[in-house]
């Protein structure tokens, strides 16, 4: 989860994540993430984690959409 959250920060915060091209890439996330991947694996973390922790990553999710 650390992995997915740590990646999809860098990945929106990053100067050319509007670049992106599902055709390109090595396919390793911490590399070259494919953004819809990431977000299905935090959503699955937010599945399973209890309402607290939950509650906390999806407002750290959030604020990092909000930059996508």
């Amino acid at each position: 989860m650390s992995d997915a959250l740590r990646t999809w920060s860098w990945f929106v915060r990053h100067p050319w994540h509007r670049l992106w091209d599902p055709t390109a890439g090595c396919g390793v996330m911490e590399c070259c993430p494919n953004p819809p991947e990431l977000r299905f694996v935090l959503d699955v973390v937010v599945a399973i984690l209890p309402p607290n922790d939950a509650r906390h990553l999806r407002k750290q999710i959030a604020a990092l959409d909000e930059q996508w």
